[in-house]
């Protein structure tokens, strides 16, 4: 029998092997997937009552950046990254809905343009009053979060764009009215020519109506200059 106030200690226990740490790097690609994964899964079940299907929201999701809602059938197909006959069917689904009108091009019988209709305007404008779990999600982050992942999604997709994953998308980065670390003003350091204005990192555009691709040589050094800046 051990003796009053005797204090036995057990031995620690030593993990053989144990569990590596994974790097930060795995964990921000397996959180990308699986919110791109959930977003999906919510696209099929709306679009399944809504009876639009995936690509057919895409199409008009697309025609809806574009200044007068007008596009031609090529530029869908190489914004959507799939083939011509693929947008094209889409398209032609889309017109039997009432949701968009095609119309061909009286100097040059090849080339159709295709234009959102008031109907597929509002489908593709969704519900105003409900904002997308995305949107609510965004707004949990702090104004500076927000500015931080602006930028770091800036950068994934510059990346995703030169790696051929994506299709060109219409960024202030790339485009010929952007002039970046123009001013001292760490809160709005970029300018825009089109709107003769000082941006932030805040008010950067991943999709913007007016763009217009910048010469290479300008996309290059406007590229190294923004993405070498600090956040504001």
């Amino acid at each position: 029998m051990a003796e009053a106030g005797t204090v036995h200690h057990s031995k620690p226990i030593t993990l053989l092997n144990p569990k590596p740490v994974e790097p930060v790097m795995t964990q921000l690609v397996a959180g990308l997937e699986r919110i791109g994964l959930a977003m999906k899964s919510r696209t099929w079940r709306r679009e399944g009552r809504s009876g639009l299907g995936p690509l057919q929201r895409q199409v008009l999701a697309v025609l809806q950046s574009q200044p007068k809602h007008v596009a031609q059938v090529s530029q869908i197909a190489e914004e959507l990254a799939v083939r011509l006959p693929t947008a094209s069917e889409a398209v032609a689904t889309l017109e039997r809905k009432r949701l968009v009108r095609r119309r061909r091009s009286k100097s040059d019988g090849r080339v159709v343009t295709v234009e959102l209709s008031a109907k597929g305007l509002r489908a593709g404008s969704g519900n105003p009053q409900k904002p997308s779990a995305l949107i609510t999600a965004t707004a949990t982050l702090s104004p500076r979060e927000q500015a931080s992942m602006l930028t770091a999604l800036i950068k994934l997709i510059k990346s995703l764009q030169d790696q051929g994953e994506i299709s060109v998308v219409r960024m202030c980065v790339s485009c010929r009215y952007f002039r970046p670390n123009r001013y001292d003003d760490p809160a709005k350091p970029h300018h825009c020519d089109y709107v003769n204005a000082p941006l932030g990192d805040m008010t950067l555009r991943t999709n913007c109506p007016e763009y217009e691709s910048a010469p290479k040589g300008q996309a290059d050094a406007a590229w190294a200059a923004f993405s070498n800046s600090r956040i504001a």
